[in-house]
This record gives structure tokens, C-alpha cells and sequence, in this order.
């Protein structure tokens, strides 16, 4: 190809040097000007127009190759690898214009396939795609979004997009638009009907960056938005039920309260009177049932205050030992009488005084410990209370500083299968179903102190397996203070005083029947 262009160059500045020594040879000789008079004047004249005709032809063809040859890189440069891999699509013509043009025509090629293969991947989307100048007029529509408006593509294209004919798009007031953005917006198709559509918009840029046209791609959105409306209105219609529910629990339950104080009060009057001991058992029997009747109603109307979170602490200083022993005291009778020993242990770093909800810490205690007892044939229940002052907490405008609770209750009881451990902590879940069930119980007693834990800015746990006992674990925050004399509260000081009197461990001596 090289030779070919050589070879061109070659003859055209042979054709012009000749023409010019033509024209020198007319233009010295004066006996043929002298013969030829007028005549001399119009072969020079032509020979001078043909050797400017020649040049020109030069530069031009030169102009033109050159130009053919940053074509044709332009062209292998956007050649895919696959076609750059194909000796079939080089050419090697000798004659160099023709082989250009054969490349440009395989470029041509290339393009229409591209192009075919992004229309029909445009053409199979279901979602509105669009494209549109500046002006907002828009130059492509596919198909579904000809259909989504139920016109034709020619009625559409130069008509500006209705997102911006309907000042729709946040960004329109701005004065650069952005080059990607989000947003929806509600079109109203043939039908009448609405559609919610969300649109994904960007500017699309030729070679230099700037700035050609816009994109835009639709998508229908409207099913979701329904769904999304459908789970919303359910949610608020359950939220409200569940409210309704609850406060119908706190009034039924505040109403129960007062026949079955008046059943345990008649039924302990009853007992003063003189009875025969059949009559006695029969009373007994009516005062324990309606004491079981009573902590029954209070679980429940304590679980409904906690789900309507209309229970509130009342954080007040206490002494620990004073609520431990209050609990020990209260589940004593129930635990000598299964032949077990409870065992309470506080760790001597405790402070003696804390800041907290006490009556909320001893109903966590209660019903851990009460569940121990109730689950344990043989053997022990421990009752182990421990804490830590926060690293690097600030000092309350009181003084206190916050300060970690931990506790551990520990039996020898009968176990937890894993299987059913996440059944642990719901309500109204017994862990034994069936109709022959040795122990009874609602199952709110874990799932309140659960939710106590957790209002308490604490936590609960569990390990357990069967016929190994079981050991539950929480957390609860509370406030406290190193210099005890920050609570200065002559009754609870007094307490803190006189009730580390007591032995720890154990508060009850080993039953004889335990193991």
C-alpha cells in the first residue's frame, strides 16, 4: 500500500514538472510566440491551470488519505476484540482510498449491529424508557413507554417529556441539573387510571464530556406502593387491637382484684373461726387458689402495662441485702418444704446502698428463683449477686455514678431441652403441654422479667441442659455511689447496717432429704 501511494506521488510530480518545462519551453522560444500570436497566450494560460489543477488534485488526494488513515484508527480502535482477532475484517488493497473506504464500510457495519443489539435490549424492557435534548423534547421512546400512553412513537418523539411539561422533577428549579438522580412521580395513563413511576435519570455525554441528551427509565412502582399502604393500614389496625387488648387486660384485671381480696380476706376469717379439720383444708384450699388467682391477675396486668409501655419505673435508694432477704424470706417455706437448700450469696464489694427500682428488682428475683424451686426435685438453688461501677461514667447531678447489677440464679432442677429454648421467653408458653403436667403456672413469669430486664437497661440469659439444671443470668442497671454517705437516708442507712448481720451463704441450713 505504501508503494501504491509512492508510485501516485510520483507520476502526479512527473505530470507537473513536465507541464512546467512545457510552459518554460513555450515561454523562451520567441519564433513560435511570434507564429502562434494569440494563440501562445491561451496554451499558456491552459498549461498554467493544468499544473494548478495537478497541485491541487495532490494536496486534496494527500488531504484525503490522511484524513481516511485517522478514520480508519478511530474505526480499529472501536473494533471489538473478537473482530480485531479476525484476519478476514483487515484489508490489504493496493489501492489505498478503496481499502479505506472497505473499513469505514465494515465500521458501518459494527455500528448497525450495536445498534440493533441495544434496541432490542431496550425494546424488551418492561419499564418506560425515554430519551431528550435540552429543550426537553424527546428524541427515543421504547415501546413500553408507546404503550404505557397508548400512542404512537412518531406522535411522541419531538414532544416534550411530561415530567418536565408538568414541572414534575425536583430538580427542574435548579440551574445545573444533576448528572444522576431519583425521584418519583404519579402519570396518568390513557386509562385514567394513576401510576406511580420511579424514574432514574442521568445525562448522557459524547466523546468530549459534553453534554448530548437525557435518559430517563421508568418503573411502575404502583403495585408496591399499594402493598406498602396494605401492610401499613394492617400494622396500624394490629397496633391498635393490641392496644385495645391491653387496656381491656389492665381493666378486667383492676375489677378481678377486688373479689379475689375479698375471697382471701373471708377465707383467712373463716380460718378463725372454730372448724372441723376437713373444714379447715377446705379453706386452706380457697385461700391458696385465690392467692394463685391473685399472682395470676398481677402477671397479667403488669405483662399489658409493659406491651402498652405504660409502665414506669420508680427508681428510689435501697438496700440490697434487705430485698434479697425479703425474697428468700417469702420463697423459704416453699423451698423447705421440696427439701431444698437455698443459698444466697452477695459479693462483699456490693455497696450497701443502691438507686433503682426495687420493687421491680425483687419481682425479677421472685420469679426466677420461685421458677427454680418449682422445676427442682433435689438438690439447691443459689442466688448469686454481684456488680461493677461503669468505667468512666460521669457523676449524676446526685452524686451517683451508674453501676451494673448482675445476678445468678442457679438449680439443680430437672433441665431445658435445647429445643425448647427460644420458647423460654414468650407469653402464655409452658414448656411441658401436656395434660399431665406435675407443674403448673401461666408461663409470664420469665417473659415479664424479661421485659423488666430490658426497661431496666439490662438483659436475661440462659444455660441449660437436661437433668444438669439450669442457670439464669441478667443485668440490670442501677445507680450507686463509693462514698455511701452521698444517700443520706437515716432508715435505709440503718438497714444497710444491721442487715449484713445475716449469714451469707447459705440463709438456710442443707435439708436433710437434699442432695
Amino acid at each position: 500500500m505504501q508503494f501504491s501511494i509512492r508510485r501516485q506521488t510520483v507520476m502526479i510530480l512527473g505530470l507537473a514538472a513536465s507541464l512546467t518545462l512545457a510552459l518554460i519551453v513555450i515561454a523562451t522560444d520567441e519564433d513560435l510566440r511570434e507564429r502562434l500570436g494569440t494563440t501562445y497566450w491561451v496554451i499558456g494560460l491552459a498549461l498554467i491551470g493544468a499544473i494548478l489543477l495537478v497541485l491541487a488534485g495532490y494536496v486534496f488526494d494527500q488531504t484525503l488519505v490522511q484524513r481516511l488513515k485517522e478514520i480508519n484508527q478511530q474505526a480499529a480502535d472501536a473494533r471489538p476484540p473478537a473482530d480485531k482477532a479476525n484476519p478476514e475484517n483487515d484489508f490489504d488493497d493496493p489501492d489505498e482510498i478503496i481499502g479505506l473506504a472497505r473499513k469505514i464500510e465494515q465500521m458501518a457495519r459494527n455500528l448497525q449491529k450495536t445498534e440493533a443489539s441495544y434496541r432490542a435490549i431496550v425494546e424488551d424492557q418492561s419499564d418506560l424508557i425515554c430519551r431528550y435534548k435540552n429543550d426537553g423534547r424527546l428524541t427515543f421512546v421504547n415501546g413500553a413507554y408507546a404503550q404505557f400512553l397508548d400512542r404512537k412513537r412518531s406522535e411522541l418523539i419531538g414532544q416534550v417529556w411530561p415530567v418536565i411539561a408538568t414541572r414534575l422533577a425536583p430538580w427542574l428549579e435548579l440551574d445545573t441539573w444533576p448528572e444522576a438522580s431519583s425521584f418519583e412521580t404519579q402519570l396518568t395513563g390513557p386509562d385514567g387510571q394513576r401510576r406511580i413511576i420511579h424514574w432514574t435519570h442521568r445525562a448522557i455525554m459524547d466523546r468530549e464530556g459534553q453534554l448530548f441528551e437525557y435518559q430517563a427509565v421508568g418503573h411502575d412502582i404502583s403495585a408496591r406502593k399499594e402493598s406498602e399502604s396494605a401492610l401499613r393500614d394492617a400494622k396500624e389496625a394490629a397496633e391498635s387491637a393490641d392496644l385495645a387488648k391491653s387496656e381491656f387486660l389492665a381493666i378486667v384485671s383492676h375489677e378481678i382484684r377486688t373479689p379475689i381480696n375479698g375471697v382471701i380476706g373471708f377465707s383467712r376469717l373463716l380460718r378463725g373461726t372454730p372448724l372441723t379439720p376437713e373444714q379447715v383444708g377446705y379453706t386452706e384450699t380457697i385461700q391458696r387458689c385465690g392467692q394463685n388467682l391473685e399472682i395470676l391477675v398481677s402477671d397479667i396486668l403488669d405483662l399489658s402495662r409493659i406491651e402498652a409501655g405504660r409502665l414506669e419505673l420508680d427508681p428510689s435508694p435501697f438496700s440490697l441485702r434487705e430485698c434479697l432477704d425479703n425474697v428468700v424470706t417469702l420463697l423459704n417455706e416453699p423451698a423447705r418444704k421440696a427439701g431444698l437448700a437455698l443459698i444466697a450469696e452477695i459479693s462483699p464489694l456490693m455497696p450497701p446502698l443502691l438507686k433503682g427500682d426495687q420493687n421491680r428488682l425483687r419481682q425479677i428475683l421472685t420469679n426466677l428463683v420461685g421458677n427454680a424451686v418449682k422445676f427442682t426435685e433435689k438438690g439447691s438453688v443459689t442466688i448469686r449477686l454481684s456488680g461493677a461501677f461503669t468505667p468512666e461514667a460521669e457523676t449524676g447531678a446526685d452524686g451517683l455514678v451508674p453501676y451494673v447489677l448482675t445476678g445468678e440464679v442457679i438449680d439443680t432442677g430437672i433441665g431445658i431441652e435445647p429445643a425448647l429454648m427460644p420458647r423460654l421467653f414468650r407469653a402464655f408458653s409452658q414448656l411441658d403441654t401436656s395434660s399431665t403436667r406435675r407443674h403448673g403456672g401461666t408461663g409470664l413469669g420469665l417473659v415479664i422479667s424479661k421485659r423488666l430486664c430490658e426497661l431496666m437497661q439490662g438483659d436475661i440469659a440462659v444455660e441449660s441442659a437436661p437433668g444438669l439444671g439450669s442457670t439464669f443470668r441478667f443485668r440490670v442497671s442501677m445507680r450507686s455511689s463509693h462514698d455511701s454517705s452521698l444517700l443520706a437516708f437515716s432508715r435505709l442507712q440503718e438497714v444497710a447496717t444491721r442487715t449484713p448481720s445475716r449469714t451469707y451463704p447459705p440463709l438456710l441450713p442443707q435439708s436433710p432429704t437434699a442432695v
